[in-house]
């Protein structure tokens, strides 16, 4: 069974460990010596090993409490460390979190975040995954780029840009669509939840219905756009996020056709929560950013 640990009594131990005195520990951590010493005697009951030998004059760690200390002292050096690379930049201000769909983040946010960086070093960007659900949660959030907001009770929406959607593939499966009589014949991967999908580029293709064809469905375009780079199948593809991918010939575009998306990516803030300046910045880059898309 794995002990259970109280971190009071860790806290005692590593402070008397440090300074190999129960009396100078008590000092540090602003308790009696007699409070320093019962922790660690429950620490050692808790353990089932000696820690410290008792001396006349002061004590001095075992072996068990000489390696127990390595453990203890990285650990905290640990959280030390992480608690300042998560936490010491919010409090300087110098720290914009955005979430954002993971596709949109792989494919648009990610090559061009050099940009940002260039003109605003000093400004840490912590990129977030958004997650279903996580988009009730703004705690510690900054901004949001939503897929489809529905424009919710609270927030602020801002277009990013306007987008197209059409097919794309890996290039084996292009070369065997020479038609788009040819589509059935292939995997089409559909995203749940998309409001546009394979039935409305068919009609426009003038094709019949999608129905009876072979169907890959997952729930992110990001999952979809992977499986058709790796030849699952055939994806719709935003043009906004599949550009890198057509120019390095990891995805290839067989048909021409393709279907307007009006109001797909939105620029999300809460409405009465003012943005900080490293925020404001951030945004308004994302903004012409998307203006040049």
């Amino acid at each position: 069974m794995r002990p259970g640990l109280n971190l009071n009594w860790i806290r005692s131990f590593e402070a008397a460990a440090r300074l190999q005195n129960f009396t100078e520990a008590g000092q540090e951590l602003g308790m009696t010596q007699v409070g320093v010493s019962q922790h660690i005697r429950l620490l050692e009951k808790n353990l089932g090993e000696s820690l410290f030998h008792r001396l006349p004059r002061g004590v001095r760690l075992t072996d068990a409490g000489e390696a127990y200390l390595h453990v203890v002292s990285e650990s905290l050096d640990r959280l030390r460390d992480g608690t300042t690379d998560m936490f010491s930049k919010r409090l300087n201000q110098k720290l914009v979190t955005v979430r954002a769909n993971i596709a949109f983040a792989n494919h648009w946010l990610a090559p061009r975040l050099s940009s940002f960086q260039a003109a605003h070093g000093d400004i840490i960007v912590r990129v977030l995954a958004s997650v279903h659900g996580s988009d009730m949660v703004w705690e510690g959030v900054d901004m949001e780029i939503r897929y489809d907001p529905d424009h919710s009770t609270g927030l602020d929406a801002t277009l990013l840009f306007e987008d197209s959607l059409f097919p794309v593939c890996c290039p084996e499966i292009g070369e065997r669509l020479k038609s788009t009589s040819d589509l059935p014949g292939e995997y089409l991967i559909h995203v749940i939840g998309n409001r546009r999908g394979w039935n409305e580029w068919f009609r426009a293709a003038g094709l019949p219905s999608m129905n009876g064809s072979r169907e890959i469905q997952t729930d992110t375009s990001g999952i979809a756009l992977s499986m058709a780079t790796k030849g699952a199948g055939v994806a719709l593809g935003h043009q906004s996020l599949v550009g890198k991918l057509l120019q390095s010939g990891e995805l290839v575009r067989p048909f021409e056709t393709q279907l307007k998306t009006s109001g797909v990516f939105y620029l999300i803030t809460p409405s009465e929560r003012p943005l900080s300046v490293p925020a404001q910045q951030f945004k308004a880059w994302l903004l012409a950013e998307g203006k040049l898309s």
